[in-house]
This record gives structure tokens, C-alpha cells and sequence, in this order.
């Protein structure tokens, strides 16, 4: 029964991450499940298939349902029948729409993401108080100061070229719910950040050179391999898979979960 009340809120939580993610690029008020069209911003409806105010056709939208059905079920299964898992639906629902927005503006947008992670660590306390997992919830709250903190480091280290402060600030509810697991999934989740970064980059230069092959056999300008590796990529999709991914694993026995 949880699986199912999991993946049925990780389905409809998706469709209310799209709506959110693409109302606050739009910079108008949230609606949600209004079906908001990402390319002008008005509403089209999710009972229908194209936009009647720009003509745009439903595409991405259908692959987020099954996602997060997908997340719902990862989720319930390592988190178990406990009241922390509502938090732990709400993170997969706020951590969606940030990375939709971070693919479509290169943004962290603060208006979902400083009042939602407030929202959520509230909720995930309470969640812990009455499932007794104090312990777990202080871990959580350590967990998060030290990933927010590392991220703080990097951030000055790299003048925030290729990592914006929206990826600090993203870091610090990563970390709480990933450590609230264990400290094993805050590793874990690192390590898959790094991972999915660095082949998402060496997708995006291997079609820059692609990209640089058609326009040579066209006659067109050329590109330079330099020129494709300066291209900027979002960070936060990465670290929000590599703690997704990190929280389902340490479900499916990758390594142990504090008793």
C-alpha cells in the first residue's frame, strides 16, 4: 500500500514540478496542475496535447510522470512506512522542478528553492520527531552544513566559473536528505555528482565535435574543440540525480543504512 500511495504521489508530484519549475520561469503566480506550457508561459491544461496559445505539442512532459513514479517507489522503498517519507516526496517533488529549471535557464530559482528547502528540513523534523528518529534527523542537519559548506569551498575556489552560488545553496538540502539516510548516501551522492557531471560534459564536447564535423562537410564555420569544451552546463541536474540515485541505492543494499 505505501509503494503505491508513493508512486501514485511521485507521478502527480512530477506533473506539479513541471508546473512550478515552468510558472517560475515565467515569473507568474503558482498554479498547480494548471499545465503550464514551458515555451510562453500561459496556461495549456494537461487534459490537452498542444498549447492553444503558441501551438506547442506535450513533449518532456510525458517522460516526468513515469520518473517520478520511478522516484516515488526508490524512495518508499528506503525510506520504509515512515512519516519521513512524506518529507522525502516533497524533496523529490522541489528537487524535480529545480532541475527542470536549471536545464531551461541555467537557474536555481530562489523563489522555489530557499522557501521549499525551509519548508521541507520543518517537515522532515517533525516527520522525525514522531518516527523517533532524532538521531537520524541530527545527522541530516550535520550532513547538510557539511556538504553546504564543502560547496561553499569549491564555489570560491573556481570564482564561480561552471558552478553558481544557486549550487550552494541547492547543496544544502541535498545534504540533509541524503545524510538523513546515512552518511554513506552523502558519499555516495558526491561521488554519483562528479559521475553524471563529467559524462554529461563529455557528451556535450563529443557533439560539439560532431556538431564541428557537419559543419565542415557543409562548408560552414569552424568550431573549435576549445570552443565546445567552454560550453557552460548545469550543475544542479547532477547533483540532484547523484542524490536521487544515492537514496535509492542505500534502499537497494549498496551499503548499509544505520539501524
Amino acid at each position: 500500500m505505501i509503494l503505491f500511495l508513493a508512486g501514485a504521489f511521485g507521478f502527480l508530484g512530477a506533473l506539479l514540478a513541471h508546473d512550478l519549475a515552468t510558472q517560475a520561469l515565467a515569473d507568474v503566480s503558482s498554479r498547480p496542475f494548471a499545465g503550464t506550457c514551458p515555451r510562453c508561459g500561459k496556461r495549456r491544461g494537461w487534459e490537452r496535447y498542444r498549447c492553444p496559445h503558441c501551438g506547442r505539442h506535450i513533449g518532456r512532459e510525458l517522460l516526468l510522470g513515469p520518473i517520478g513514479l520511478a522516484l516515488g517507489l526508490g524512495f518508499a522503498n528506503t525510506v520504509g512506512p515512515r512519516w519521513a517519507l512524506l518529507g522525502f516526496l516533497g524533496f523529490l517533488c522541489l528537487t524535480l522542478a529545480l532541475a527542470i529549471t536549471d536545464v531551461d535557464a541555467f537557474r536555481i530559482v530562489d523563489r522555489l528553492n530557499l522557501p521549499g528547502t525551509l519548508v521541507l528540513i520543518v517537515l522532515l523534523a517533525i516527520a522525525a520527531l514522531v518516527d523517533g528518529d532524532g538521531e537520524a534527523l541530527l545527522r541530516g542537519l550535520l550532513g547538510g552544513a557539511a556538504y553546504f559548506a564543502a560547496t561553499n569551498l569549491i564555489y570560491l575556489a573556481v570564482r564561480g566559473r561552471g558552478f553558481g552560488y544557486g549550487d550552494v545553496k541547492l547543496s544544502a538540502q541535498l545534504g540533509v536528505f541524503t545524510t538523513y539516510i546515512s552518511w554513506g548516501a552523502l558519499g555516495w551522492s558526491v561521488f554519483l555528482t562528479a559521475f553524471f557531471g563529467g559524462v554529461l560534459s563529455i557528451a556535450v564536447l563529443a557533439a560539439g565535435l560532431v556538431g564541428r564535423m557537419r559543419k565542415r562537410r557543409h562548408g560552414g564555420p569552424d568550431p573549435s574543440i576549445r570552443e565546445a569544451m567552454r560550453t557552460e552546463l548545469p550543475y544542479g541536474p547532477a547533483m540532484i540525480v547523484g542524490s536521487w540515485v544515492a537514496i535509492i541505492l542505500a534502499g537497494l543494499g549498496a551499503f548499509p543504512i544505520p539501524s
